[in-house]
């Protein structure tokens, strides 16, 4: 058994990442909870700022930077690595879609704004590639202003998943080079990232821009994950079994921060926040590794709890639920729920089509007891 954990420790395979991204989701699902609900008063409020400080959304950018990359290095093609992506993202996303039309028929078609089949037909196009951000007028009348405001990030994941092979090859980076030119390159999107989203920071704030949703003032997030997975072995040593040190740190620089009336944020956290938090998201994914699989047995019900809370939270503002502690754990409860029907029902079959994935190992069945033949390697996220 000791000789077991031993092996669990040095395996970079093996790693809390389900975790993290289900307890991210719930981070994004919770926040939009309680905004939905209108919760408030003072223990909402301290609950709230505790959850704010943990931002989901620059998680999930993070640790996608760090275990893309990584697959990318591993694939044998592009057409394959393309390939693993598309069967990880869409199938859930389209079912999810079919969701979402069930979410305006529960609304009544009498609600929609004025529509013509070809407003129609641009929606559905955009929502079945990559501007799942589009949010026409006619749908503004359904329970929150957006049918599904959360898959903004859909869009910045998947134009990071198809810009990754293009950065390794301009940048040699398969050849352990290039760190120079991706420090710049990071540089450069964080700018963009400072003059779009934290707009009233400058003299003549610019007008909001398509480029506040895509991935260009968030690929600064990515490649911290990119440069964290490509120096590993020298970081590994600071993460690993010194969780409780990095959290403290990064608690205490919260505080001491909000003083100074500087917050956290989200989306547009600033390198303040959001290097230390990397640090802690991974020292959490390396230390008590196997914590992860003992509580999920295996299971990624991040995705699927993300993509679904927002219609969840519409269906019960369409059905006039009034907004109290009861019916946000009904929320959360029955997007998790969800999140787990998606992932068995959806994801799991799909990603046993990948060819040569990382997650190949959890999702065949064990053949031997050894630890390294019945421990799933790293898996993908959402």
């Amino acid at each position: 058994m000791r000789t077991e954990a031993a092996s669990a420790a040095h395996d970079w395979r093996i790693n809390n990442f389900d975790l993290i991204r289900l307890l991210a989701a719930l981070q994004v699902a919770i926040v939009h909870t309680m905004t939905a609900f209108k919760l408030y008063g003072i223990n909402a409020t301290v609950f709230n700022l505790g959850v704010r400080m943990f931002p989901g959304v620059p998680i999930f950018f993070v640790i996608s930077g760090f275990l893309i990359s990584k697959s990318f290095e591993r694939s044998t093609s592009i057409r394959d690595y393309y390939r693993n992506r598309c069967l990880r993202i869409f199938p859930a996303l389209w079912v999810c879609l079919v969701a979402g039309v069930g979410v305006i028929l529960i609304a009544g078609v009498s609600v929609l704004g004025p529509v013509s089949t070809r407003e129609w037909l641009a929606w559905w196009a955009a929502q079945m590639s990559l501007y799942q951000q589009f949010g026409p007028d006619f749908l503004q009348p359904v329970g929150m202003g957006s049918l599904n405001g959360s898959l903004w990030t859909i869009p910045v994941e998947l134009e990071f998943y198809l810009l990754l092979p293009l950065i390794y090859a301009v940048f040699r980076l398969r050849r352990r080079r290039g760190d120079l030119a991706l420090l710049s390159l990071l540089a450069g999107s964080l700018a963009l990232h400072w003059r779009y989203c934290r707009p009233s920071l400058f003299p003549d704030p610019p007008d909001h821009t398509f480029l506040v949703e895509t991935v260009v003032p968030y690929l600064w997030i990515f490649l911290v994950g990119v440069l964290m997975q490509r120096h590993w072995p020298a970081l590994r040593g600071l993460l690993a079994g010194r969780t409780h040190w990095w959290l403290l740190g990064y608690v205490l620089i919260c505080v001491v921060t909000k003083r100074l009336h500087i917050y956290v944020g989200s989306a547009d956290i600033s390198p303040l926040f959001l290097l230390p938090l990397a640090g802690l998201v991974m020292s959490c994914a390396i230390s008590h590794p196997t914590l992860s699989d003992r509580l999920l047995r295996h299971n990624d019900i991040s995705y699927g709890t993300y993509i679904y809370h927002a219609l969840v939270l519409n269906v019960l503002l369409v059905l006039g639920v009034q907004g109290n502690i009861l019916s946000a754990t009904a929320a959360l409860g029955i997007s998790f729920g969800l999140g787990a029907a998606s992932w068995w029902c959806v994801e799991r079959p799909f990603l046993r089509r990948k060819h040569k994935s990382l997650r190949t190992a959890l999702l065949a069945p064990p053949r031997s007891r050894n630890l390294r033949e019945t421990t799933p390697p790293l898996r993908l996220p959402s």
